[in-house]
């Protein structure tokens, strides 16, 4: 049980529902067209693996800053972190073999092996809605990523500023409610109640697993 709550605060399990919002919102954007569930499951674990992904790559500085963590805890090996997020990435592209995947993949690495730079965070909430999309609707995943790159900007100083955690929180969660405001946009209450209706787990979750 304490590895599994481990493991599970090493994936942020609240913010899963806040990605798959993303393609699910591009699939109703986009008019329900293509497989969702793939989509759905590419999300979820394109989006876990770079979680994990980020872990890996900061370890040094999580262990200053961030020792609750499970990887500088010693709750799990960094070993089986590498492995993990290798295989969510693999299965990830498996789910979803096409070049919006690819791309996402790409910029997951990018962001967390190169450098962190807020638009490449914004690039890639941008490809995980479009994941959704059997035709690209090019206006909401741009809104998508302009919202999470003003969401990175201030995450960026949640380690120097704890107070900022519970505001980057909620900011997180609000990527949902965004999601649904941009399938209402379109017309489609039912469809933005559903997109709507993933804040449930995600908010019960983040009050028990940490959500950054």
């Amino acid at each position: 049980m304490p590895k599994f709550r481990a493991t599970a605060q090493l994936l942020r399990l609240p913010n899963l529902f806040t990605a798959v919002a993303d393609p699910l919102a591009g699939w109703f954007i986009a008019g329900q067209a293509g497989p969702l569930w793939p989509a759905l499951g590419a999300s979820a674990c394109l989006y876990a693996s770079g979680i994990v992904f980020n872990d890996c790559f900061d370890y040094a500085a999580d262990c200053r800053d961030r020792p609750e963590r499970p990887l500088p805890r010693g709750e799990l090996s960094r070993s089986f972190a590498w492995t993990l997020a290798a295989v969510l990435m693999l299965g990830g592209l498996a789910l979803a073999p096409n070049l919006k995947a690819l791309a996402l993949a790409g910029l997951i690495l990018l962001y967390n092996g190169v450098r962190k730079w807020p638009w490449v965070l914004g690039l890639c909430r941008a490809f995980n809605m479009t994941l959704g999309m059997n035709v690209i609707v090019q206006w909401p995943p741009m809104v998508l990523g302009a919202y999470v790159i003003v969401l990175s900007f201030i995450a960026r100083h949640e380690e120097a500023q704890p107070k900022l955690r519970p505001v980057v929180k909620w900011l997180l969660l609000g990527i949902i409610v965004l999601d649904a405001a941009l399938v209402a946009a379109t017309g489609n209450w039912q469809a933005a109640a559903i997109v709507l209706s993933l804040l449930v787990p995600a908010a019960l979750l983040g009050r028990i697993l940490a959500m950054t």
